[in-house]
């Protein structure tokens, strides 16, 4: 089976304040703050939900088609070398001409206060993919994460058409889709992924219960940080999957999800079973918290096969 991961290519800009955002802001003056103040560390990273993704289910040895936009400024282009040099094609990513590449600027103080500022660029453009080039004669898993709303409606109505398998993961463009859109999109998705805080917002913009959002979907992933992720599937209750304890805690767990979604889809992919699929994504997540960045870290096979093992007491065969 072959994945595709529709989402967001972007650049994070990290900076770091060695003090309190909170010790510069005037209370009776918050209409008027202007600020300007020396960071101690900057450091631009790799990003994106189909970026980060991708990234991770190359080192678990898939070759994912990845969809999405960049422009082409020198930051879409680095990104698409970077998307080559992993061997990946790159019949899905366009680079629009005159547009910069989405990126984001996170200031964060010595108390983890942020300030975030996100510049959406090409990613609001669509890549023009057509999913029916996908292989034919061949099983097909798509996700649909966060990027521009437009396409992700279209790559939803273009899975039902062709009868693929996707995953509706809507995240951070939950406000953007409102409730039509989100309701439209998840029509037949095979899952609905969100973390907790999402699935809230997903549930008071579309005003849908539960028994009615599997009315839609067959299954739900809900993921919760630290504190693991929640299966759910229509009929059958629900399974708690705890979080792999980390070795050692990187610096900033960002890009987590992202890479509990390719471990996700890598067992999907193989055939597991869902509990055994959402454990994989536990463990490949693990990896990253333990990294410095969203495209830092790294992993072999056997690394993961003996992590899983040790923490679920189940075997998987990832060399195959």
């Amino acid at each position: 089976m072959s994945i595709a991961c529709f989402g967001s290519l972007a650049f994070d800009r990290l900076m770091s304040y060695p003090g309190r955002f909170s010790d510069h802001l005037i209370a009776d003056k918050l209409d008027q703050v202007s600020l300007s103040l020396l960071v101690d560390k900057v450091k631009r990273v790799y990003g994106g939900t189909a970026g980060n993704i991708g990234y991770n289910l190359q080192l678990l040895g898939e070759k994912p088609y990845i969809i999405g936009s960049l422009g082409d400024d020198p930051d879409g282009q680095d990104y698409a070398d970077r998307i080559k040099g992993w061997g990946l094609p790159l019949d899905g990513v366009k680079l629009h001409s005159g547009q910069m590449t989405a990126g984001c600027v996170i200031a964060s103080d010595e108390n983890n206060s942020q300030f975030t500022f996100f510049h959406p660029g090409a990613m609001n453009l669509p890549s023009g993919f057509d999913l029916g080039t996908l292989a034919p004669g061949q099983d097909h898993l798509v996700i649909i994460s966060p990027a521009g709303a437009d396409e992700m409606r279209s790559l939803a109505a273009d899975c039902r058409r062709l009868g693929l398998k996707f995953i509706f993961d809507p995240g951070q463009q939950i406000p953007a889709l409102g409730k039509e859109g989100l309701l439209e999109a998840l029509e037949e998705a095979h899952m609905l992924i969100c973390n907790e805080y999402e699935l809230n917002m997903f549930q008071q913009s579309t005003e849908l219960s539960l028994d009615e959002i599997f009315s839609r979907t067959e299954v739900i992933v809900m993921t919760k940080g630290a504190a693991g992720s929640d299966l759910l599937v229509h009929g059958r209750g629900s399974q708690h999957i705890m979080a792999v304890p980390v070795r050692v805690l990187g610096s900033d767990p960002t890009g987590a999800g992202d890479a509990f979604r390719a471990g996700l889809l890598k067992g999907l992919a193989m055939g597991e079973h869902l509990i055994t699929a959402c454990r994989l994504g536990a463990t490949v997540a693990a990896f990253r918290v333990e990294g410095e960045s969203t495209q830092s870290h790294t992993f072999t096979l056997m690394e993961v096969m003996g992590r899983h093992a040790s923490a679920f007491n189940e075997q998987v065969n990832l060399i195959k």
